[in-house]
């Protein structure tokens, strides 16, 4: 039995186009099967796919290669900002160490006494130069570690600054007060001239009796500018029996001054005065056998000879 092989093969199926070129020229046919024609559509859609995928893969390699470049270029910058840090921590603990043996120094000067040994402590450690000059190049780990490393000698560094500070706040006061002392602690003659009476046990020339006299008789022209000795503040400047015209000055630290038989005064109650200031001026108010000054210096209430004050 024969079979008609024309049936069993599939009927192509055709799509054809039509060229027209030109009023008088000949119409051309082109005739494409389906089957071709969807093939070569698949492969335009999966080259026109492949396209775009390859685009953004190509773009999304681009962005994170230049994130990788930012990454790596502040990565750079945080090593180098580091390695700064670590310099200037090194340059604090040295700054630290020069205050601690200034501080010693001063107190060993001034007798003050050292600080309390616990208190002197200052830890040492932390990356070396050598080691600050390679930081930069450290892996990820190591790099921790050593800000872990630099982040204790800065807690260390903040408690010792902190201690040096109350120390150095201590000194400061001592020096103040010193100071003050200095300012207030009579070291100049009030008026030039000649001792005529020393302090001590003397005959007086008014009676005649042995009399414990408290201060010196300083004898110079009536109107000679009598300067305070010392700074401080006048409690008394007016007439006093036997003093005549006088003025007090306390100087603080228990410390006071008296000037009597003055001419006239150049100060008032309650006025301050530095040393050197004029308060009154040289005469023989009171009892006076003639111009001169008579100077006291009292401390804690008590006389004490006015010599040891003197320069």
């Amino acid at each position: 039995m024969r079979v008609n092989k024309s049936r069993k093969q599939k009927k192509k199926e055709y799509f054809t186009f039509m060229f027209l070129p030109g009023p008088n020229e000949r119409v051309r046919t082109l005739s494409i099967s389906k089957s071709v024609l969807k093939t070569v559509f698949l492969s335009f859609a999966a080259v026109l796919a492949l396209s775009f995928y390859l685009i953004y893969e190509y773009n999304d390699v681009k962005d994170k290669i230049w994130e990788l470049q930012s990454v790596r270029e502040e990565l750079m910058q945080q090593k180098a900002q580091v390695q700064s840090f670590a310099l200037n921590l090194l340059d604090y603990k040295r700054q630290m160490f020069m205050l601690r043996d200034l501080d010693t120094k001063l107190r060993r000067v001034v007798s003050l006494g050292p600080r309390d040994k616990a208190q002197q402590v200052l830890g040492i450690g932390g990356p070396d130069e050598l080691g600050l000059q390679n930081l930069a190049t450290m892996g990820g780990k190591k790099q921790e570690e050593a800000l872990k490393e630099m982040h204790q000698e800065l807690t260390q560094l903040k408690g010792a600054a902190s201690r040096q500070e109350t120390s150095l706040q201590m000194l400061m006061e001592y020096f103040e007060d010193k100071r003050s002392l200095f300012a207030s602690t009579p070291s100049v003659w009030p008026v030039h001239g000649w001792v005529t009476s020393p302090f001590g046990n003397r005959t007086s020339p008014f009676s005649g009796i042995l009399t414990f006299h408290e201060g010196l008789d300083i004898a110079a022209q009536t109107g000679t500018p009598v300067l305070a000795p010392a700074d401080g503040v006048v409690i008394r400047a007016g007439f006093s029996t036997g003093y005549g015209n006088m003025v007090e000055i306390s100087h603080g630290y228990g410390i006071k001054t008296v000037y009597g038989h003055n001419s006239r005064l150049n100060v008032k109650a309650g006025q301050h005065v530095k040393r050197g200031d004029i308060i009154s001026y040289v005469g023989d108010t009171g009892s006076s056998t003639g111009p001169h000054l008579h100077y006291e210096v009292r401390l804690n209430g008590l006389p004490v000879n006015p010599v040891k004050y003197l320069n």
